[in-house]
């Protein structure tokens, strides 16, 4: 793989580290334990079974929350998130953790079962004792069974493989429909990923706790004759149309870079930053709280936009003479840089999705930390950070450059992840002491 270098804005810089390329995805981990080891195999998972990136969240919180459950049950340093048994004495941390996940990851991609039965063994292998079959290690091994069990059936009736009814939108100005596309008529397909917005959640106490007001304006005929709503339909014709004059070349390659971005890919890059000084169950404390926050924000971004039916900017661009704003121009062969996902604009996922992820980073690391975030989905070009918010701010910029948001989207889809962040932090997985 070339190296490909950028000029960097905000202190960072892009690089691929070729060498660093194995089975088909970058391992960045500093320092492996059984937490980080079986977040790099729910990675594999999600990779060899094409898993679609809005259910990234959903499958990653289930096995952290049962891993954390399961070795904090022995190391009882926090409050547990559902299983309050005491763990059998003497049951070992790890042998607890790897059964945990691979039992959650049997469950959830029974396709993968022969490469997690080889991933098992090799995560026994590495606990001492294991050649004399252990009583500790064959204790750690029933009880994390036992939690994966409990989390999984926990889960079993969470909305996930029950969809609403399918979305149309409407044809009505302002109003979702969907954009045309090859065999598809414009307007013809119904929203995808629905059940996201009525999921239920990890850690707050509906989809809708966070729900943000509407957008721009109370009403739809307000927000499309507001000058807010204008000056963003402005901005984003100009720098995310496909053919854009003011957009620079990284930009173009940030937006196809986060595009191709799902939380596994922000999981990989928070395995780069795992402190040495962080023992098992701290590290599996903060990837539960990590992935807990990180679906948590997307199910509230999903309920926002079935609340709110904003379309997007293709249809805002293209029927800008439609919207009774005397600031806003129509152009109808307006393309942006990236064909928009398949579902409402207000709020932004990522935006919202990223800001938890980085928050509870910044909140449990400091914001101060060199990381990379790359993507098997578009792997020759990776961007370096140096602090975790300035990975949110430029996920929302990014979305601009791709055409697909407006910026009132992106800033409210950030202060609604970081307030979920916070109230994850505050609320769960409590130190004890």
């Amino acid at each position: 793989m070339k190296c490909v270098i950028k000029q960097p804005i905000m202190k960072t810089k892009a690089i691929i580290a070729a060498g660093l390329v194995l089975a088909g995805f970058t391992i960045s981990s500093i320092r492996g334990d059984m937490v980080t080891d079986w977040n790099a195999n729910l990675e594999q998972a999600i990779f060899d079974t094409a898993q679609p990136i809005p259910a990234h969240g959903r499958f990653a919180a289930i096995m952290h929350l049962a891993v954390f459950d399961a070795v904090n049950g022995i190391a009882r340093k926090y409050t547990p998130y559902y299983v309050t048994e005491k763990a059998p004495p003497g049951a070992r941390q790890e042998a607890a953790a790897a059964q945990a996940a691979y039992t959650v990851l049997k469950a959830l991609y029974p396709s993968q079962a022969a490469l997690l039965d080889l991933q098992l063994a090799e995560s026994l292998a590495k606990i001492p004792g294991h050649k004399g079959k252990s009583q500790s290690i064959r204790r750690g091994r029933h009880w994390g069974e036992h939690v994966a069990n409990q989390i999984l059936d926990l889960r079993s009736a969470d909305g996930w493989s029950a969809p609403p009814p399918p979305y149309f939108g409407t044809f009505d100005t302002g109003v979702w429909r969907s954009i045309p596309v090859s065999g598809s008529p414009d307007g013809t397909l119904p929203a995808v990923f629905a059940q996201l917005s009525i999921l239920s959640p990890f850690a707050m106490s509906s989809p809708g706790q966070f729900r943000p007001g509407p957008p721009y304006a109370p009403t739809l005929a307000e927000a499309l004759a507001s000058a807010h709503y204008a000056a963003d339909v402005n901005e984003v014709k100009a720098t995310g149309s496909a053919d854009s004059a003011v957009r620079t070349a990284d930009q173009t390659e940030l937006a196809r870079l986060w595009q191709a971005m799902g939380p596994v890919d922000e999981n990989r890059a928070a395995r780069s930053v795992v402190p040495r000084k962080h023992c098992l169950v701290d590290n599996a404390r903060l990837f539960a709280l990590l992935n807990m926050a990180t679906c948590d924000a997307l199910i509230a971004s999903m309920e926002s936009k079935f609340a709110y039916h904003l379309w997007r900017p293709h249809h805002a661009i293209r029927l800008a003479d439609t919207d009774d704003n005397p600031a806003t121009e129509p152009d109808p062969s307006w393309t942006g840089l990236i064909l928009a996902p398949r579902f409402q604009e207000y709020i932004s996922n990522h935006s919202s999705l990223t800001a938890a992820f980085m928050r509870v980073l910044e909140r449990e690391l400091g914001d101060d930390h060199t990381f990379t975030i790359s993507s098997p989905n578009y792997p020759n070009f990776t961007w370096t950070f140096d602090r975790f918010s300035d990975a949110t701010a430029q996920v929302k910029e990014a979305r601009i450059w791709a055409g697909i948001h407006f910026r009132h989207a992106c800033d409210t889809g950030e202060q609604v992840g970081v307030a979920i962040a916070d109230y994850v932090i505050e609320n769960f997985l409590i130190p004890l002491r």
